[in-house]
């Protein structure tokens, strides 16, 4: 019943337009053609000639339709309720991310947290049938139930916590630990629903509600279609477009 709910609940000249964004390689090689670092078990870290940083990493299509909690999980993680799974190492993307001089934080409660992290713009490109390439934000993928409408181009927060884990190789009577990024052992690469221990949160405060967010079969291509996840900072248009969306929201 949700689903055919969600089917109808958005109509076509609602469907946010695609977003004017330069085609990215795909390949590893292509990357390195450029000067840009290749990242472990796939993707890329680049800088544009507009100074612009940012990280590229390959994924696959899971879902297009049906209640979410994630939009993008590692391989192994919740992957029956994500839209998309990304096909590289999850250690690597947050070190990638860091070497972006991207901050982070606390996940967010609400808007005006002056201690959560970096927002960071999280855009989809693929090619269609015809190898056009198509590109849309993240959000654009993302429908909110209650509002009956995608969810807010706000962008999003990131997490990236550290945690102490626990040294299996330490003595009964010297329990010893380590840090270790949380995102390792969760594979929670970008959620929707309120998770400590993922990369990149939903900044909304709505999202402590696990039946909000559904996958838009609208936008999202058919489950298996390759995709390239771009995730980088925000432009000053796009900075001063959240603002003006939080304050609606």
């Amino acid at each position: 019943m949700i689903e055919v709910i969600f089917a109808v609940m958005i109509q076509a000249e609602e469907v946010p337009l695609p977003v004017d964004e330069p085609a990215m390689p795909t390949k590893a090689e292509e990357a390195q053609k450029l000067g840009y670092t290749t990242l472990r078990g796939g993707g890329y870290h680049f800088e544009r000639k507009d100074g612009t940083e940012g990280v590229a990493v390959p994924g696959r299509i899971l879902l297009n339709r049906g209640v979410i909690e994630l939009f993008a999980c590692g391989a192994g993680g919740k992957e029956h309720e994500s839209v998309v799974r990304i096909e590289c190492d999850v250690h690597s993307l947050d070190g990638a991310l860091t070497l972006c001089g991207f901050r982070r934080g606390k996940v967010p409660k609400s808007f005006g947290e002056e201690d959560q992290g970096d927002r960071l713009i999280v855009l989809v490109q693929w090619r269609s049938e015809g190898n056009e390439v198509i590109t849309h934000r993240a959000e654009d993928f993302i429908l909110h139930a209650r509002r009956e409408m995608p969810m807010p181009r706000v962008g999003w927060t990131f997490v990236g916590a550290w945690v102490d884990v626990l040294d299996p190789l330490s003595p009964p009577n010297e329990r010893k630990t380590y840090p270790g990024l949380a995102a390792v052992a969760s594979k929670s690469v970008m959620t929707t629903f309120r998770d400590s221990s993922t990369l990149l949160d939903n900044p909304i405060p709505d999202a402590v509600d696990d039946t909000l967010y559904a996958a838009n079969d609208a936008v999202v291509p058919p489950p298996g279609t390759p995709v390239l996840l771009i995730l980088r900072a925000p432009t000053k248009y796009e900075q001063d477009q959240i603002a003006k969306l939080e304050k609606e929201w």
